[in-house]
């Protein structure tokens, strides 16, 4: 919701769009909660990101920005400019927006590689036609599985902290032999971008080459959305990379309250999803936050307040 409403802002309605989707289920453990979106509201969309991407390219190009085919080995910075070997272009300023392996990001000398623990992977498939939108979390360790309906089959697959890589390819074969998942791909996600730079000199990193995905969920389609708004913005400044680096401050807190959180709840999702379920309005209040109806660090604080009588509610059964 919250990348759909930021691309209306910049005028680009999310389309083409499979499915809307208001209803989540959360399940695990023998037990299960739903969470819906406010009226007018919609939790997740689904759309087909070959014909979604080349819309936003074809809009660009629209604008104005010149399309240009070419592999890129690596970025040379200098005080006059940026050049790309391989096209053999140059620029003043570059903005590296070419993923989790990113050769701007690591040549430029922006960061260095990530680590284990700045990583999530992630298994991805297709899955027969489903009745509801599920989370499930107890299908992976230290992470999740998912059935997201389409129009004409569904989404499906794991995915969790890359410290389990081996228990969640494991997982995937369970979880595929269980709904008929035929595997697409596997990837990294990279969510430790709040703890490294992503800026410097005349480069600037935007989405997952900043590591900006969400360590909760590992969505990263608003990140990226957000953070090349206000690289645009910040190439308009005297100094980009330190405008840059400014504007995408509450974003990286963000990202790290986000990361805390992670790293408390998923090595005790059991614990924590008997509360998700004892205290529903836990559920809707975190549904608020992914949509961005409340700031995530509020929500986490009102959540960590109300552990207790949660508890108190799930030992009891009420």
């Amino acid at each position: 919701m919250k990348a759909a409403r930021l691309l209306e802002e910049l005028g680009l309605p999310l389309e083409p769009v499979e499915a809307f989707h208001r209803d989540v289920v959360v399940a695990g453990f023998g037990r299960e909660v739903t969470v819906s979106t406010p009226p007018g509201e919609f939790a997740i969309a689904l759309v087909k990101r070959e014909l979604f991407d080349h819309r936003l390219l074809e809009s660009a190009v629209g604008e104005g920005a010149e399309f240009v085919k070419a592999k890129v080995s690596a970025v040379k910075v200098s005080d006059s400019g940026v050049k790309l070997i391989g096209p053999g272009e140059e620029a003043r300023f570059v903005i590296g927006a070419d993923g989790a392996n990113s050769v701007v990001a690591l040549t430029s000398g922006v960061r260095d590689g990530w680590r284990r623990e700045d990583v999530i992977v992630a298994i991805e498939g297709s899955a027969p036609p489903h009745d509801r939108l599920i989370f499930m979390v107890d299908a992976a360790p230290y992470g999740y599985g998912w059935i997201f309906p389409r129009s004409e089959d569904s989404n499906a697959g794991v995915g969790g902290m890359s410290e389990k890589s081996r228990e969640i390819m494991e997982a995937f074969r369970e979880f595929s032999s269980r709904f008929n998942v035929r595997m697409n791909g596997s990837w990294i996600i990279p969510a430790g971008g709040h703890g490294k730079p992503i800026a410097r000199d005349r480069v600037l990193l935007v989405g997952d080459a900043a590591g900006l995905a969400d360590p909760l969920t590992g969505e990263g389609l608003y990140y990226a959305f957000r953070s090349s708004l206000e690289a645009s913005k910040a190439l308009e400044s005297d100094s980009p990379a330190e405008n840059y680096s400014e504007r995408m401050k509450p974003i990286l807190e963000e990202l790290k309250a986000k990361r805390r959180a992670a790293r408390l709840i998923m090595p005790r999702m059991k614990f924590f999803f008997e509360l998700f379920v004892s205290y529903p309005e836990i559920a809707r209040r975190y549904m608020l936050s992914s949509i961005g109806k409340v700031e995530f660090r509020d929500f986490w604080r009102w959540a960590i307040s109300r552990v207790p009588r949660a508890l108190i509610k799930s030992k009891l059964g009420i």
